[in-house]
């Protein structure tokens, strides 16, 4: 029977309903494993609240589809609803619109008629700090998924095939200054007069472009958080700013830690507190432009991280493709088309089961 729109929107909408933000993963986890193991179409493997669905193995090259079932909390949007050919709701583009669309594939696709083997990767934790990313844990405890000869996740990309993602550096900057009475403040050092021209440069960082294998990145630098003083009549003793780097898939992160360093005065604390490498791009690899070509699909650079960047250090050519909108992510007014679901459906399916393009 094929796979409509509406089955997928239906198949959405009940992911969507299942509470899954970072840390609480239990629920959605335990119904999905459930639905996969009622189909008895492949094996199941548990990793903690992350879950890797396989089809048998023929001997064929490994392609794997990845998509993480947390989300990020609700803004008054924890239930799905519809309005006309959209669903909204928290986690409908970033991203069980993915995820409902493998959950399909796993479903209905027929297996002995794949021009490879098929694995789907169900994992938790994307939206927390990437130590406690959930694929993380599953490509060390199911290492054959290092033999893949492909890995599509499927991120919000509006139906865009997008290469490679930046990688991120977070930064904590301490500014010292020392402590005093606040009628008395020449017994202190204000940590934040300290910093003040500092901080105002570094809000000026530009954001710069760079072009890799014809697609185009952008390098940013911003302060997202700042926080200074212990009570209203106290000189700050500190001043710490949080510097969120993103950085270009041709630099590593020891190059990128080395460059913002350059930029923060030698007296100040410089802590790296989260780190993800970046991406590789691989618009060149065989696989990655047959899928270009037989979907015709729009090609661009990946300014987010994604979890591309794991595979991709694995020796694994990977790229993003998915139904959700990439400015929608985290927004109170999320929202995936649905007609999107069903080219998404429609695309892998075709790439996995046709002959050479």
């Amino acid at each position: 029977m094929p796979v409509t729109d509406t089955a997928l929107a239906d198949l959405l909408e009940q992911l969507v309903n299942i509470p899954s933000v970072t840390g609480n993963e239990q629920e959605i986890v335990d119904w999905i494993t459930r639905r996969l193991a009622a189909s008895s179409r492949g094996e199941v493997i548990r990793h903690g609240l992350s879950i890797v669905w396989r089809a048998p193995r023929q001997g064929r090259p490994l392609v794997v589809l990845a998509g993480h079932t947390d989300t990020v909390p609700p803004q008054g949007n924890a239930a799905a609803h519809r309005i006309g050919d959209r669903i909204l709701g928290v986690g409908t583009t970033d991203m069980k619109a993915g995820d409902a669309v493998m959950l399909a594939l796993a479903e209905s696709l027929d297996l002995d008629a794949l021009r490879c083997d098929l694995a789907c990767v169900f994992y938790d934790a994307e939206e927390g700090p990437a130590a406690k990313n959930g694929l993380r844990r599953v490509l060390d405890e199911s290492p054959w998924l290092r033999e893949a000869s492909l890995a599509v996740i499927l991120e919000p990309t509006d139906l865009a095939v997008e290469m490679g993602c930046n990688g991120i550096l977070n930064v904590e900057v301490r500014v010292p200054g020392i402590a005093a009475h606040a009628a008395r403040p020449w017994q202190g050092k204000n940590a934040v007069a300290e910093g003040a021209q500092w901080l105002m440069d570094i809000t000026r960082y530009p954001v710069s472009s760079k072009r890799i294998q014809g697609l185009e990145y952008r390098e940013t630098l911003q302060v997202t958080t700042v926080r200074a003083g212990s009570a209203r009549n106290v000189v700050p003793a500190e001043m710490v700013v949080n510097l969120n780097h993103r950085f270009t898939p041709d630099r590593t992160v020891e190059l990128a830690i080395a460059k913002l360093r350059s930029h923060v005065p030698p007296a100040f604390g410089f802590e790296v507190v989260d780190q993800a490498a970046p991406g590789a791009v691989c618009l060149d690899h065989p696989e990655v432009q047959r899928f270009v070509r037989m979907s015709g699909a729009r090609v661009a650079g990946k300014q987010g991280w994604t979890d591309v960047a794991r595979f991709t250090a694995a020796g694994i050519p990977a790229f993003n493709y998915g139904p959700g909108i990439p400015d929608m992510c985290h927004r109170a007014d999320e929202y995936c088309p649905i007609p999107n679901l069903g080219v998404i459906y429609e695309q892998l399916a075709a790439f996995l089961t046709q002959g050479p393009a």
